[in-house]
């Protein structure tokens, strides 16, 4: 007997209880792709939700035992939450899908609109998408469903398109498969619905730009008053309960500010970064190379300069070998000896240490984003040589023989892959062979789907000239979008930008002005200084990754606004002496 058996053996009489008390349940389920029946996942809802009680009461005995008394409330609610995150979660799995789904369909609906033209029937043409796997990942899933119903169970294909409607979680999919079937049954012209149904998409993909725009533009200005609040608000408060600590009998605790600085800030930066990426227009497809390289470099540079460079030379005692050695004094005078020729107050020599050590280590990550970034210009190079396709094809050439003239022509990133395409059609190699080759060099998805389309038009249709039209408008309409969505979002790179500026530079003229006169805290006051000033720079750099994320869309091109912040705040840092003349002399009586 399987785990599922089992599971719906013992346990079959609370899952129909659930299921009743939770109809959707079973409606999404049918939309995820879960593969169990309603009864069984309701089933296994009240197994999981049972060892949650039990673990509940075993928790809380120990919990008891130890004095832990504070924890028990939370640990009750642990079968509660579990038994509702088990409910929701075909829910949650099926918007996965959707949004996954939704970001590729136009560019399958372009290329079902294009077969079509070209002579093969829809039923054909949705087929053909399992071929194309590697550009249309989830739309090749609905194709193989399909064939599965159509060829396997012998199901007609209207009835298999309706079944499909019924259970794909995404409403677009829904309802162009439905809209499809309508067509068919009335009578009508199924190559014009498709044709205006791939333009309708593209033309709300533009709409839901400006609406994406105007959404994070409050989300981010709501981010700017809280972390401006927050970081000015809360160093003004510390630093005075620091400088004040033998008067005051109130105030703000290390513990307290620590927690704020140094977790809470990053968190609700992460959110923001979250939500934004959950907002934003995204392709079902992410380069993970500026990633790994971050994660490969930047961050296990980071934390070597941390340790050896800012806090084994903080923690040691002077005369201990290791601080002497060069590994770590060297490494320190690196970090902090230009600071120290210029006399910048010690308590910000931690924070000076830290920024450059931020900024050394983001900076081969920035140089490969940006390395990176090169390439997505392909796309202009595409755009522009379907568009002259489109005119040299008027002239009677062949397609083949078309793009061997046109690899003459330049058009930017695209040429080196032209020319290849074309020196192997002099060859003799059929276009599709080149095309499945040049794949494994370009790694942008959008120039895939182009180059896809382009291929799959010419073998099936001969790349009549309507059909190249049509495929150049596609091309030019992609563009459009990636035009339309860098216009939009460029506006709001200012926010993060005003916002980390003015945190720092007030934060920072204000810990000058109180550390030059010394309000009676002496190397109190330096030593919290010094703890908490480098959290400025942290929440610095962070804002520096949604500058990118809300202005490109992606947190990689955040890395050279994070190095740029970084290295206004630590041109801020080294000013710091400045600040002290003027804001010294403004404060002595007249």
């Amino acid at each position: 007997m399987s785990f599922w058996d089992w599971v719906y053996r013992y346990f079959e009489r609370p899952g129909r209880k659930i299921l009743e008390l939770y109809p959707q349940i079973s409606d999404e389920i049918r939309k995820s792709g879960i593969h169990l029946y309603p009864e069984v996942y309701a089933s296994f809802i009240a197994f999981a939700t049972l060892l949650l009680f039990l673990l509940t009461i075993l928790l809380s005995i120990v919990s008891a035992l130890l004095g832990f008394y504070l924890a028990i409330p939370i640990i009750v609610l642990f079968p509660f939450l579990g038994f509702l995150f088990l409910v929701y979660l075909p829910a949650l799995i099926g918007s996965s899908r959707a949004g996954g789904i939704e970001g590729e369909f136009p560019y399958t609906v372009a290329y079902l609109s294009m077969m079509v033209m070209s002579g093969l029937s829809p039923y054909v043409a949705f087929e053909r998408i399992t071929r194309s796997r590697r550009v249309f990942t989830k739309s090749a899933e609905l194709s193989q469903r399909f064939i599965l119903l159509v060829r396997v169970l012998g199901r007609d294909p209207l009835s298999a398109f309706s079944m499909l409607a019924l259970r794909t979680p995404s409403a677009t999919v829904r309802d162009l498969l439905m809209g499809y079937v309508t067509t068919v049954r009335a009578g009508g012209d199924v190559v014009d619905y498709l044709v205006k149904k791939a333009r309708l998409l593209f033309s709300e993909i533009l709409v839901k730009m400006k609406i994406i725009s105007d959404r994070l533009s409050g989300l981010l200005e709501a981010y700017l008053a809280l972390v401006l609040l927050t970081l000015i608000s809360m160093s003004v408060m510390y630093f005075v309960t620091i400088s004040y600590a033998g008067t005051l009998s109130f105030g703000i605790s290390p513990g307290a500010m620590f927690l704020m600085m140094y977790i809470l800030l990053p968190m609700i930066s992460g959110m923001i970064i979250y939500l934004t990426d959950v907002m934003q227009y995204k392709e079902p497809w992410i380069d993970y190379r500026p990633y790994i390289m971050f994660g490969g470099v930047t961050i296990p540079l980071t934390a070597y300069l941390t340790v050896f460079g800012i806090l084994l030379p903080a923690v040691l005692p002077p005369g201990n070998q290791l601080r002497n050695s060069f590994l770590v004094s060297g490494l320190y005078n690196l970090l902090v000896g230009p600071a120290k020729d210029l006399n910048i107050p010690s308590y910000f020599l931690s924070s000076i240490a830290f920024s450059t050590a931020l900024i050394i280590a983001t900076l081969p990550s920035m140089i490969y984003a940006e390395y990176l970034g090169r390439e997505y210009k392909v796309i202009n190079g595409i755009t522009r040589f379907l568009r002259d396709l489109v005119e040299v094809r008027k002239t009677g050439l062949s397609p083949e023989r078309s793009i061997i003239e046109l690899s003459r022509r330049s058009y930017g990133v695209f040429t080196k892959y032209l020319k290849r395409i074309a020196l192997h059609l002099s060859l003799g190699v059929p276009l599709s062979r080149i095309i499945d080759e040049l794949f494994k060099k370009i790694i942008v998805w959008r120039a895939k789907v182009l180059l896809f389309i382009m291929t799959d038009t010419i073998e099936v249709g001969g790349g009549s000239i309507e059909i190249m039209e049509h495929l150049s408008w596609f091309a030019e309409s992609v563009e459009a979008i990636e035009e339309e969505k860098k216009r939009n979002l460029r506006t709001l790179l200012i926010v993060p930008y005003m916002g980390s500026i003015l945190a720092a530079a007030t934060v920072i003229m204000m810990a000058a002005f109180m550390g030059s006169i010394q309000l009676g805290a002496g190397g109190s006051y330096y030593q919290a200084a010094a703890t908490v000033m480098p959290a400025i720079v942290l929440n610095t750099y962070l804002m520096g990754l949604v500058a990118g994320k809300v202005s490109s869309g992606s947190i990689a091109m955040g890395f050279k606004h994070a190095v740029i912040l970084t290295l206004i705040t630590l041109l801020l840092f080294y000013a710091s002496p400045l600040f002290q003349g003027v804001l010294g002399s403004l404060a002595q009586p007249t």
